[in-house]
């Protein structure tokens, strides 16, 4: 699970870092082909995709810091050790 986490976490990454400094760039990514003139974003629609990107940071660092502690941490025994 962790090797999943950590292969995918590097386009999300990439994306978000990117979509912090370039947001219109990243808005029209992929779909700046159904467009003959690319309108303009507003200060609103640009403010929005950056807070956004910064909250896909954070949230998807949190998921990387758990699944890190929950993959190192020692499994605790099924059945008490101790006999009588």
């Amino acid at each position: 699970m962790l090797f999943i986490i950590l292969v995918s976490s590097i386009p999300v990454y990439i994306y978000c870092f990117w979509s912090l400094y370039e947001p219109e760039e990243s808005f029209f990514f992929l779909s700046r082909w159904r467009y003959k003139e690319i309108h303009e974003l507003s200060d609103i629609q640009i403010k929005l995709i950056r807070v956004i990107s910064l909250i896909g940071l954070i949230l998807w660092t949190i998921l990387v810091i758990t699944v890190v502690i929950d993959t190192f941490t020692p499994k605790r025994p099924a059945f008490p050790t101790t006999t009588y």
